[in-house]
């Protein structure tokens, strides 16, 4: 279990009983991490509840904080705070950020500005019938963090901060149900405890979230199974490479309705094919369940290309793992070896491999903590604010930033063939032996 019952007040009831939060049930929290971690079919609405859910725990604890430096915190702004956590992801695309990769429609954040703000949206017309029109200015303002050196308030940025930083309240839920649905233990940490942690202090007229020093060990705990969890959660070798497999689908699409070759693309889809820009409307149409149809549907087109991308993402077959460079070491190796093939089968060389159908490259970046972005601060007996960084006999002489790299290249051998006409598998085998043998 994650958290236990969550309960809502009656306008926040309305708020996910629109279409728009609604519609966060057909978007999985972990793109395709199912393919890894068969239970990780868990969904954005769930997160959002749970995020809404973490902020009433930690509005509950500030609230007695603030107390005690004689700041009350007016209902309005606890409501700001629970609205900020409830619809942070309103305006998430499918398959977490490879939707936005794919066909460059930016930032989910920006959606989530324009759902708040199309007056013709159910969450629009409900926040502004349940709260006003000034709530939701203010709470666009949280969102898309502009406008906040307007508010005098600074009760506003200290919300801000809770919604938005490396402590946040989306952060805290999604490790702890990404943790449990994938039943990787160690992203697991003491929500109650860490809760518990936190302090605020006033500098220069400003409210900041720090940690007592004598609870450095849960921020750790914390920190570490950040770490933990991207490293064998969000960037799963076989994950990333199952984005990058979508990636190629619609990249093929794009291409193969250019040239009215495609026999099924929705009105849609085929705008975002071709780069044009789509409604809010059409925007709000795009879920798993439309994207999974179109590669159903492509799997069965005439273009071998496209089907067999389809056939590899849809039933999980995998792409060949290039494992020379171990031996070998050039990281460029293996494409300088497939053009030398090439070129001995009177073949044009590749110059972009990136393009390339038959080919991926996953560079994987891992850091544990970024004070560059903003910092988590420990507060000392003698009152002194430090950086974890500095107090922490963990990460203490760590590249926090920047902790773990790799770079992994795949090969679709049987889709080489189609394309080019011969086995590079083979061709690629007797090429090794003669450079080992060299």
């Amino acid at each position: 279990m994650v958290h236990s019952d969550i309960m809502f007040h009656e306008r926040f009831f309305k708020i996910i009983n629109t279409v728009e939060f609604q519609r966060l049930n057909r978007i999985k929290q972990l793109s395709c991490e199912y393919v890894v971690f068969p239970t990780a079919t868990h969904t954005r609405f769930s997160h959002s509840i749970g995020t809404y859910h973490v902020m009433t725990k930690i509005l509950s604890h500030f609230v007695k904080k603030l107390d005690e430096l004689g700041v009350v915190v007016a209902p309005e702004e606890k409501d700001l705070a629970l609205c900020s956590a409830l619809l942070h992801d309103i305006g998430h695309a499918s398959f977490s950020h490879t939707f936005e990769r794919t066909f460059n429609r930016g930032a989910h954040e920006k959606w989530t500005i324009e759902i708040l703000k199309d007056k013709d949206t159910e969450l629009h017309k409900v926040i502004v019938e349940e709260f006003s029109e000034q709530f939701l200015e203010r709470l666009i303002k949280i969102i898309s963090k502009k406008g906040l050196r307007e508010e005098k308030n600074p009760i506003f940025t200290l919300i801000s901060q809770l919604v938005s930083s490396q402590m946040d309240a989306d952060r805290m839920d999604y490790l702890l149900r990404d943790s449990y649905f994938t039943s990787v233990t160690n992203g697991n940490y003491d929500l109650e405890r860490l809760i518990r942690s936190f302090e605020v202090v006033e500098r220069e007229g400003k409210y900041i979230i720090c940690v007592n020093e004598k609870y450095i060990s849960s921020i750790e705990e914390y920190i570490l199974a950040r770490f933990y969890m991207h490293r064998e959660v969000y960037q799963h070798s076989l994950k990333r490479q199952m984005e990058s497999i979508i990636k190629k689908i619609f990249q093929r699409g794009a291409q193969l309705y250019r040239e009215n070759r495609l026999s099924f693309c929705d009105k849609s889809m085929a705008k975002l094919l071709l780069g044009e820009e789509i409604s809010l409307k059409e925007y709000l149409r795009m879920d798993d369940t439309i994207l999974m149809y179109h590669m159903m549907r492509w799997e069965h087109e005439d273009d071998t290309i496209l089907k067999k991308l389809c056939y590899s993402f849809l039933h999980r077959r995998k792409f060949y793992k290039n494992k020379i460079k171990k031996s070998i070491g050039d990281k460029n190796f293996l494409k300088d070896m497939i053009n030398t093939i090439l070129e001995e089968h009177d073949k044009e060389k590749i110059s972009d491999f990136e393009n390339q159908y038959f080919y991926l490259e996953n560079i994987v970046e891992i850091g544990i903590y970024d004070r560059e972005k903003d910092n988590i601060w420990v507060l000392q007996k003698d009152g002194e604010l430090k950086d974890i960084t500095e107090v922490s006999f963990i990460l203490k002489g760590i590249d926090v930033k920047q902790f773990y790299q790799q770079r992994l290249e795949y090969i679709n051998f049987p889709l080489f063939s189609d394309i080019y006409g011969f086995d590079l598998k083979e061709a690629l085998e007797d090429k090794v032996k003669e450079k080992i043998k060299l």
